[in-house]
């Protein structure tokens, strides 16, 4: 079984609008809804549970009535961090799900995540017992304390960007968050990064450019741009 954990449990208090970036509206429908849609559509996601912020959880409930989100099973309370999100979403799997299922962690705040990068993730799962979204960056990389001046200089050969998807065996997802209890390790933004800090390699699948995360309101101009152009695209493509 290939269960989705939707990442929702987040407030980031720079985000200058009226509701929490996951729930703003764009044309009529919540960005989170655009995520869910997603791995609704895609045959190899069995069931999704979200991992929501308190006070959205029936919300949440109804937008998936209201948009036909059937595969949706679970809604959860999230974390104070992405971290903690997971983990609370993997403790209410834990006696859903056997050690050989694949559970795929999502942002909800990516809503262009495409059917390609999930199964690409699901694919180097079953390889490796994971599969993160990773894209090279093609920028300029420097190291800075401040913001404001930089300290040294970074090969982007030697860095690459993460991003959600990311798959990783059942067994393997409560072992790692079990054993960053047991260390102390915690606030960390993604699973990933609680890999690397036990000295475990990650292992990428594709990532995308257009696998944008919403984090500022200019983030949410962007994406009503790009999703009327795919879509004007494809309703040019329809008509021919």
């Amino acid at each position: 079984m290939n269960i989705a954990l939707i990442l929702a449990g987040g407030v980031d208090s720079r985000f200058q609008m009226s509701v929490p970036k996951q729930f703003v509206n764009v044309y009529n429908r919540p960005i989170i809804v655009y995520t869910l849609e997603a791995f609704q559509k895609h045959n190899d996601i069995d069931a999704i549970m979200v991992s929501c912020l308190d006070g959205w959880q029936e919300m949440v409930r109804a937008y998936a009535k209201q948009f036909n989100i059937s595969k949706l099973k679970w809604v959860v309370s999230g974390g104070k961090d992405g971290q903690a999100s997971a983990r609370n979403g993997i403790k209410a799997l834990k006696n859903e799900c056997r050690d050989d299922d694949v559970v795929i962690l999502h942002d909800s705040i990516r809503p262009f995540v495409s059917e390609e990068l999930i199964t690409d993730s699901l694919k180097v799962c079953r390889m490796h017992g994971m599969g993160v979204a990773a894209v090279r960056t093609m920028d300029t990389i420097m190291r800075t304390q401040d913001g404001k001046v930089g300290t040294e200089s970074i090969s982007r050969y030697a860095i690459v960007r993460i991003q959600t998807p990311q798959a990783y065996r059942m067994d393997k997802l409560w072992d790692v968050h079990e054993k960053a209890m047991e260390r102390g390790i915690v606030g960390e933004v993604d699973t990933n990064s609680v890999i690397s800090k036990l000295g475990e390699p990650v292992y990428f699948s594709k990532g995308s450019d257009l696998n944008m995360k919403i984090n500022t309101v200019e983030d949410v101009e962007m994406f009503k741009a790009l999703y009327k152009m795919q879509k004007d695209s494809k309703k040019q493509k329809d008509n021919k």
